[in-house]
């Protein structure tokens, strides 16, 4: 079996790329030429040079492929290229891919939403039938817009034109490889590094980014076309993260909480500047938009239909903490603050 795996450089591409390996599964990498390839170092797999937004060359990639995993997107609530930048990825390179593979007659396609499509309510945790409401708020954040679109893309796909598709919506993925880093992994390494005074309370779902990597194997074999599935695992907030990273390393966890009215603000004035210097603001509209709902999940039918691992979340952020030490990433004078049980460090949580 010869599967394209689009977006495979990321921290859950390069997860996801590892399990087709092992599955046996012969794999082709849709990279662009200026990717940056270590988290495939040593991987048998076959690079394909190419681009999302280049029709041309995703019908290089897939020709003679039997899969497709199609993870490839910008997952920022904020881009030095603008919102537009955002949503041209995430709309137009989905149909692109999803055109090519129909054409090409691929026999199975993952799609990659995200539960940033899922719809969230104040008194229970969301299911695959909840969907959001296409509001202001929506139009202001464009990366969950953009995952929203672009999953009814993919469902048009697979309800009106008949290809064989399964979406899945990843939570937020914690764990190794996460070095550019993405916006949980960002929240963990400043913590790390003491750049984390204060936090909001918000609710989030967490899963160990190698576990999530098996849900994608598992929903290409078990999944059923034109189905969504949660792969999450760990419901719990911001604070309740900062503990266990607090449990793990016997740094202190922020005891300043701040307003999430504070944050809104801080947004709206940070985010214009950013725009024009083109530097990351402390904090996107988008993300302060978050702060109204908790991403609370019920991940019942992953686990029921696929089998989707549930591994103590401990264990992911053990390879988290593991894994920015082994990088160099965490700075010197905070490395030497850790207490860490030196019998158990880098192993996992029996």
């Amino acid at each position: 079996m010869t599967t394209l795996i689009t977006g495979a450089t990321g921290v859950i591409g390069s997860s996801v790329v590892r399990e087709l390996l092992r599955d046996g599964q012969e794999v082709r990498a849709l990279v662009r030429k200026t990717s940056d390839l270590r988290n495939l170092q040593g991987l048998k797999l076959t690079l394909c040079e190419g681009d999302v937004l280049d029709r041309a060359s995703v019908e290089r990639g897939i020709q003679g492929c039997d899969t497709l995993h199609h993870l490839a997107g910008v997952y920022a609530h904020w881009h030095p290229r603008g919102a537009e930048f955002i949503r041209r990825a995430n709309l137009e390179g989905t149909r692109i891919v999803l055109e090519a593979a129909e054409k090409h007659g691929v026999a199975r396609v993952i799609h990659t939403s995200s539960i940033s499509a899922v719809g969230f309510f104040p008194d229970r945790p969301s299911t695959e039938a909840d969907f959001p409401i296409e509001d202001e708020d929506m139009r202001r954040s464009p990366y969950r817009h953009s995952k929203v679109l672009s999953e009814r893309i993919a469902f048009s796909f697979a309800h009106e034109r008949g290809l064989n598709l399964t979406i899945v919506n990843p939570a937020s993925p914690i764990g190794v490889r996460d070095w550019v880093p993405t916006p949980t992994g960002r929240t963990i390494l400043d913590f790390l590094n003491g750049k984390m005074p204060a936090y909001v309370e918000v609710g989030i779902n967490l899963i160990d980014v190698e576990d999530l990597a098996i849900g994608f194997l598992l929903a290409q074999k078990k999944g059923r076309p034109g189905e969504r599935y949660i792969l999450g695992n760990c419901n719990t907030t911001l604070k309740g993260l900062f503990m266990l990273i607090a449990e793990e390393t016997g740094l202190k966890p922020p005891a300043v909480k701040l307003p999430a009215g504070l944050i809104r603000v801080m947004a709206e004035i940070a985010e214009p500047i950013a725009d024009w210097t083109k530097r990351p603001p402390i904090a996107a509209i988008e993300q302060a938009l978050h702060l109204k709902f908790n991403e609370y999940v019920d991940c019942t039918k992953a686990r029921q239909e696929l089998g989707l691992p549930q591994n103590d979340i401990r264990i992911a952020v053990r390879k988290a903490v593991d894994y920015y030490l082994k990088q160099g990433l965490v700075l010197p004078r905070r490395a030497r603050l850790l207490k860490r049980d030196e019998a158990s460090a880098g192993k996992p949580l029996s």
